[in-house]
């Protein structure tokens, strides 16, 4: 099957766009990659004075690879292109995108206690301070708006204006 030139065709058939416009993963900030690391260090000294030194070193070591890679390919992703934007698992069309809005720090943080939506699309990390906020247009979409985290909102709210 060829791939559709028009960036509308791609929208019908359901597939996403050729050029990637912005990626980020939103990573866990440093505190969490310090607390597994030393939860993980301290389950390796446990088993290491039970088992010896070498156990609780090579215990140490594939206990936090392994929670690393799962805290790195478990983050969610944000991608724009030229016809779709995805933020985690969700996918929407880019002409469905309204009014885009950064909130600094104060705004987001009021917007995590009390001002949210109930049927809100929202991918929020404790560790990052601003999020971006759009309005959703399209009627039969159930999510009025779409709110989440990133560390390079300006970048972003460019990519989705291209």
């Amino acid at each position: 099957m060829p791939k559709p030139q028009d960036p509308s065709a791609a929208i019908l058939e359901g597939s996403d766009g050729f050029n990637l416009i912005y990626r980020e993963r939103l990573l866990p900030g440093l505190a969490a990659w310090l607390l597994v690391f030393f939860m993980t260090a301290s389950l390796g000294i446990a088993y290491g004075y039970v088992f010896g030194n070498t156990f609780g070193f090579v215990l140490t070591f594939f206990a936090t690879g392994a929670i690393y890679a799962l805290m790195y390919f478990g983050s969610p992703v944000i991608e724009v292109d030229e016809v779709i934007i995805r933020v985690a698992d969700a996918r929407l069309p880019r002409q469905f995108v309204g009014t885009v809005n950064l909130l600094d720090e104060a705004t987001t943080r009021e917007s995590r206690r009390t001002a949210t939506h109930r049927d809100a699309y929202v991918v929020m990390r404790a560790s990052v301070n601003k999020s971006i906020l759009f309005d959703v247009t399209d009627e039969s979409d159930p999510h009025p708006y779409w709110q989440f985290s990133s560390r390079k909102p300006e970048q972003l709210i460019q990519a989705l204006e291209k």
